[in-house]
């Protein structure tokens, strides 16, 4: 486990108090990377009538729960949906109470275990979603897996803080990190949890496919199997949800994809989908 590749991103958080909560959650278990989607409110004006906008208004209100984790929130990376925050990232895991068809569902535990070996192939994320609603099908569908923190049937939803303690705790868990925390967590578990599982580490110079690259795939896929009359157009992502899980179960390198892509845009100007002069983006 590389704790630096491991990035939290909040999808469009609404509470303050949860984005500072958070913060200190992370710094309790050893871990850094924290990546937010801004929600639309922060464009607007500060609630509490302090700050330039809203989104000033609601860091330092987050600022005020994080205490000493502040400084992750000094660090935070900002961004204007989903894709660009997993920009960058090999593999992403959505959090949902809800199973997702044809996704892999993964424990707590699973997913701590999956982050341990793919992030030391480069960076990966575990993506929580607002509030309200959690994430959506599409929002989901930018990931390579869900996870569900098994809870009572009475009460199934849990607050996002809560939440990302939990994971945070098995990512921790899962990288036998050092410190006050990971001796509780050899006590309580025995030590043997740490290691259990673990596939073997994947042959060296196995790159695996960055996010935007399989994103560009699928731009262009929409684009030419819509022109083809393969797609719905009023409808093309039922399809192409099918088409992302089959890549993902594929788990591809970043050379496969970038062969895919390619092979994307020579049908294109074959079938002169793309301007002259151009590789239609």
């Amino acid at each position: 486990m590389i704790l630096s590749n491991v990035v939290f991103v909040l999808h469009r958080p609404s509470s303050a108090e949860n984005l500072g909560a958070v913060a200190r959650v992370l710094k309790n278990f050893g871990l850094s990377g924290l990546s937010v989607v801004e929600p639309p409110a922060w464009a607007g004006a500060p609630r509490s009538g302090r700050g330039a906008s809203g989104r000033e208004d609601v860091l330092d209100r987050a600022r005020r729960t994080a205490r000493h984790a502040s400084d992750l929130l000094e660090t935070a990376a900002l961004r204007p949906d989903l894709a660009a925050a997993l920009s960058g990232t090999t593999w992403a895991c959505g959090t949902t109470s809800r199973g997702v068809e044809g996704r892999p569902r993964l424990s707590p535990r699973e997913m701590a275990r999956e982050l341990s070996l793919r992030s030391a192939r480069g960076p990966v994320a575990v993506v929580l979603g607002e509030e309200r609603r959690g994430l959506s099908d599409a929002e989901l569908g930018l990931c390579q897996a869900v996870c569900t923190i098994p809870t009572g049937a009475a009460y199934d939803s849990m607050n996002l803080a809560q939440a990302a303690a939990v994971l945070a705790y098995e990512v921790a868990l899962a990288a036998g990190a050092e410190g006050p925390q990971a001796d509780a967590v050899g006590r309580a578990e025995g030590g043997a949890q740490a290691t259990a599982g673990r596939r073997p580490a994947p042959l060296p110079g196995r790159e695996p496919a960055r996010h935007e690259t399989v994103e560009a795939l699928w731009s262009r896929l929409r684009k030419l199997l819509t022109a083809a009359g393969y797609l719905n157009p009023q409808n093309p992502e039922d399809i192409l949800a099918e088409w992302r899980r089959t890549l993902s179960r594929a788990d591809p390198t970043q050379r496969e994809v970038e062969l895919l892509v390619a092979g994307a845009r020579a049908l294109e100007r074959r079938l002169r989908l793309t301007p002259p002069g151009g590789d239609g983006g």
